[in-house]
C-alpha cells in the first residue's frame, strides 16, 4: 500500500504567496470595474434628470422647474423638497432617510421619474459615512442657482449675483454646452440638506463657493440641457482637495489661465449673459 504524502509547510506558503500576488493583480482591476459601473449609473441618473426637466417644461408651457430649494414655500414647483415629515412639514433636526426620500418624491420632477434612487449617485456614501447626522446626505445632485426660476425676492444674495434668471427652457442657449445638473459634495453643518442652488459666479467671486463632487476618482458628472451627460475629471489637485474639505474654499482663487477646472465650469455654466461670459 502506497503512503499518501501531504503538503509541506513550504509548499503551502508558496501557494498562499501566489494567491496573494494574484489578488494584488486583480483588486485594481475589480476596483476599476466597480468604479466604471458606478460612473455609468451616475451618468444614467443625470440623463434621466435632464429628461424629466425637459418633460416638465413641455407640460408647463416651456417654463422650467424651480431650481432653488429652501425650507419655506414647500410646493411642487421646486424640483425637490427638503427633508419633510409625513404631514409635509420641514424637518428642522436630524432627518431620517425616509424624510429625505419623501422630500424627493414631493418634488416637481418626481412624477416624470418615479424612482428616488435616480437622485443618488452609487459612489456617494455620505449617508453611510457622515459623522454628523445632519450631513448624512442622500441626494447627490443640485441645479445651478441661476436656474432658480423663483419669484422675485426669493433670495437676495443669489439675486445680487445674476443679472438674468431664465424662466423658460428655450432661453438656455447652446444646450449641448450648458449643464442643468451638477454633482454636489455639500458640507455645510448649518443645514441638513443641500439647500438653494449650486453657487458659482466667477464674474463676482474669485473663489469656489460650493463644493462639487469627487465621487468618481476625483471626477464629477454633469447633466446637459441637450440631454447628454458627461464626467469631468478635476485637473488640479487643489480643486478636489477643496471639494473634499482638505483645504478651505478660500485657498484657491484661480485665474482662468491657471485653473482649467474653474474655466471649464465657467464656460459650461447655463444661460450666461454677455457680462458673465469668460473673458
Amino acid at each position: 500500500m502506497s503512503k499518501q504524502r501531504g503538503f509541506t509547510l513550504i509548499e503551502l506558503l508558496v501557494v498562499v504567496a501566489v494567491i496573494a500576488v494574484l489578488m494584488g493583480m486583480l483588486m485594481p482591476a475589480l476596483k476599476a470595474a466597480r468604479e466604471l459601473a458606478r460612473g455609468s449609473n451616475c451618468l444614467a441618473n443625470q440623463r434621466s434628470l435632464v429628461l424629466a426637466y425637459t418633460m416638465y417644461a413641455d407640460d408647463n408651457d416651456g417654463r422650467i422647474v424651480r431650481g432653488h430649494v429652501n425650507q419655506t414655500g414647500l410646493e411642487r414647483s421646486m424640483w425637490v423638497l427638503p427633508p419633510i415629515d409625513e404631514s409635509g412639514a420641514y424637518i428642522t433636526g436630524v432627518p431620517l432617510l425616509e424624510d429625505r426620500i419623501r422630500g424627493i418624491e414631493r418634488g416637481g420632477l418626481y412624477p416624470y421619474i418615479r424612482e428616488h434612487k435616480m437622485y443618488h449617485c452609487p459612489g456617494d456614501n455620505r449617508y453611510q459615512s457622515a459623522r454628523d447626522g445632519t450631513q448624512a446626505m442622500y441626494r447627490s445632485y443640485i441645479i445651478p442657482d441661476v436656474l432658480s426660476a423663483a419669484r422675485p425676492g426669493f433670495h437676495a444674495w443669489t439675486e445680487a449675483r445674476h443679472q438674468h434668471f431664465p424662466k423658460k427652457l428655450a432661453e438656455i442657449r447652446q444646450t449641448s454646452l450648458k449643464y442643468l445638473f451638477v454633482e454636489s459634495e455639500f458640507q455645510n453643518p448649518s443645514f441638513n440638506y443641500d439647500h438653494g442652488g449650486w453657487s458659482f459666479a466667477p464674474w463676482i467671486d474669485d473663489r469656489w463657493i460650493d463644493e462639487l463632487a469627487t465621487f468618481h476618482s476625483k471626477s464629477a458628472t454633469f447633466g446637459f440641457a441637450d440631454g447628454h451627460a458627461e464626467r469631468h475629471k478635476w485637473v488640479h489637485t487643489e480643486t478636489w482637495q477643496i471639494f473634499i474639505a482638505d483645504l478651505p474654499l478660500e485657498t484657491l482663487r484661480p485665474a482662468r489661465e491657471v485653473n482649467e477646472d474653474w474655466l471649464w465650469c465657467w464656460e459650461h455654466f447655463p444661460y450666461l449673459d454677455d457680462s458673465e461670459k469668460p473673458r
